[in-house]
């Protein structure tokens, strides 16, 4: 199946970029942000490391899924769905461990805005392709009623695509309105309706089909 080597090579760079920039952090490293933007977490600088390594350690773990899958054939009917949403999975993933470094070092970001926008723009990409993945184990939406038939699989994924391109249209234009409570409800309240919304639906699928 297909490689994705852009996101490894991304990976790469951005562990390799990691240990580069590594000697002129400082001690201690914000670690956390909250919706307004202000640090409300701190640790020692070998944080960062982790925070490199995780895009690396993600493409070496997309990699090896296909071969650990009981479904392992699904990935040859979904390989380019699957190769892209690893790769923006991977550039997410380096894209805020770069959004951590660079604040760490002092540059002055609104670190809450660039990781809503990241992500904004992760939940888009990954809804254009969420309804082209075939039934596995480990990538998409895994309800009980999703695993147990296909068609049901089929039908939660399509609207899960939905789903995710309007969350990441919300996150994105989240970014006009100012940081406060109304923000960290709207995001919060958004997140956990559009997976509830999901649950409910991929249930009331599974149930239309088990009784037609």
């Amino acid at each position: 199946m297909k490689r994705d080597r852009v996101g490894m090579a991304a990976a790469i760079l951005s562990l390799a970029g990691t240990i580069a920039a590594y000697p002129f952090l400082p001690a201690t490293v914000p670690l956390h942000w909250d919706f307004a933007g202000r640090v409300d977490s701190w640790g020692p600088r070998w944080n960062m490391l982790w925070l490199g390594a995780l895009p690396l350690a993600t493409a070496l773990l997309l990699r090896l899924l296909p071969r650990l899958d009981p479904r392992r054939a699904s990935y040859e009917r979904h390989a380019r769905a699957y190769a892209i949403i690893g790769r923006l999975i991977v550039l997410a993933l380096a894209a805020i461990a770069w959004v951590a470094i660079l604040a760490a070092l002092g540059l002055g970001l609104d670190v809450g805005v660039l990781v809503r926008l990241l992500l904004g723009l992760l939940f888009v990409g990954l809804g254009n392709f969420m309804g082209t993945l075939k039934p596995n184990y480990f990538v998409g939406i895994k309800t009980p009623w999703a695993l147990a038939d296909d068609e049901v699989w089929r039908l939660t994924h399509r609207r899960g695509a939905l789903v995710f391109v309007a969350l990441g249209a919300l996150f994105i234009l989240s970014l006009a309105i100012p940081a406060g409570r109304a923000l960290e409800a709207l995001v919060l309240a958004s997140t956990l309706g559009g997976v509830a919304y999901l649950y409910l639906y991929s249930y009331l699928c599974w149930r239309r089909i088990r009784r037609a």
